[in-house]
């Protein structure tokens, strides 16, 4: 009986483990438009290219992490769909006043490739097996800061045109891969990625129709 139990404790452990881990997207894929300065996202790098990173960390050790970064703080910028637009098909010019809020932001999404996973636990993400110690990733640099600023304005949207409201971000992406060693053998490997928002706002724009 006792070993019937102690085989069910050690099953709902594992079930438990498993489903705490997942492969997490970064925000980035959820935007409209994204502009990459130099270099590739993780899931654009060829599996090719990644074997030859991989030999970068095949070193082995008598436990622990090694991990190489393919691309460190790469510069982005992003756009989201539309989220308010008014145009104005009329003869004259429509008055409209707006007020803008500026954001300053700092928050980190992560995503994996292989055996390397996501956890998540309430709002703060980090990688599996304690690669963020590796990577030396600070848990709490998940959580949202914002410091706000408030900007009224007042325009004119002339006949034939329309005004559009977006939120336009910049950020930085780093990536990497890394092997995972137990007893100088290879237990993990998989790729990482960082993506770290540092500014995003309210951005009015308007355009011919």
């Amino acid at each position: 009986m006792k070993k019937w139990f102690l085989f069910l404790m050690l099953l709902v452990t594992f079930t438990l483990t498993k489903a705490s881990l997942l492969q997490a997207n970064s925000d980035y894929q959820a935007f409209e438009e994204v502009t990459l300065k130099d270099g590739k996202f993780l899931k654009d790098i060829s599996s090719s290219d990644l074997n030859k990173y991989y030999k970068k960390v095949n070193k082995r050790k008598f436990y622990g992490w090694r991990s190489y970064d393919i691309h460190s703080d790469l510069k982005l910028s992003y756009k989201t769909e539309t989220l308010f637009s008014y145009h104005n098909d009329g003869a004259t010019p429509i008055k409209y006043s707006y007020s803008m809020k500026k954001k300053n932001v700092e928050t980190r999404s992560l995503t994996s490739t292989g055996d390397i996973k996501v956890k998540i636990s309430g709002k703060i993400q980090s990688f599996s097996n304690n690669l963020d110690s590796q990577l030396k990733l600070n848990s709490q640099s998940t959580e949202k800061k914002e410091l706000e600023e408030e900007y009224k304005i007042q325009l004119d949207i002339d006949p034939g045109t329309r005004l559009n409201l977006y939120i336009y971000g910049e950020g930085k992406i780093t990536n990497g891969v890394a092997i995972n060693y137990i007893f100088w053998l290879k237990y993990k490997k998989g790729g990482y990625e960082i993506f770290t928002v540092t500014t995003q706002y309210y951005r009015l724009e308007k355009v011919r129709i």
